[in-house]
């Protein structure tokens, strides 16, 4: 899977192993819808919840990442950077809407990944409201979550993603905002030079 290495790619090994790590270790694969639930309403979550997130569109989701998932019965999130859809390396909209009739779940990673800190209220449309039209327009399902680009955000822009009906925006390793951490929640940033173990003892210190 290419990228600009470790940060951005994996290679097939590495990302077996870490998916092996967590079946072994017994972590549940939980969708975002359970953890908006367990975050809002309080539900319980299964023991050791973790859930998968991929940002951009990246052709490799589709071509890679989706078959190794399913042969392990693991769903995730895909936020799809739409300005993308359908050019070489990325996601065509076929390849999102066989996602989402698999199972996984489709967010928005914004129009052309700005740093959302910088956008004003005429970027919104574009930004915001252009991508979960075009998303659900390929799934037929709403689009409420989405991933902010870079991990940046201000509450500027969360009032923004509010204001089009985002349930929830996840970020990568910042403090979570107000809200109960809604439009903030922290994700882990995985290496791709991580093997299982190196993923394990990073999640337990992240998340601890």
């Amino acid at each position: 899977m290419k990228g600009h290495a470790p940060a951005y790619s994996i290679s097939l090994h590495n990302f077996r192993a870490q998916l092996k790590m967590l079946a072994d270790s017994n972590f549940h694969v939980i969708s975002p819808d359970q953890l908006y639930d367990h975050l809002c309403c309080a539900a319980k979550l299964p023991d050791k919840p973790v859930l998968l997130t991929f940002d951009d569109g990246n052709q490799e989701q589709a071509t890679l990442v989706a078959p190794l998932l399913d042969s392990m019965g693991y769903k995730a999130t895909f936020f799809i950077m739409t300005v993308t859809i359908g050019k070489p390396r990325y996601l065509s909209a076929a390849q999102i809407a066989t996602l989402s009739a698999h199972g996984h779940v489709i967010g928005a990673h914004t129009w052309d990944h700005p740093d959302c800190r910088t956008q004003t209220v005429k970027d919104w449309p574009v930004q915001l409201g252009k991508p979960k039209q075009a998303l659900e327009h390929i799934t037929g399902k709403p689009v409420v979550y989405l991933a902010w680009p870079f991990g940046a955000w201000n509450e500027a822009a969360v009032s923004a993603v509010k204001q089009y009906e985002y349930k929830a925006a996840f970020q990568l390793a910042g403090k979570p905002g107000e809200t109960p951490g809604l439009y903030t929640i922290r994700r882990l940033m995985v290496a791709g030079n991580w093997g299982g173990t190196e993923l394990y003892n990073e999640m337990l210190r992240t998340f601890k």
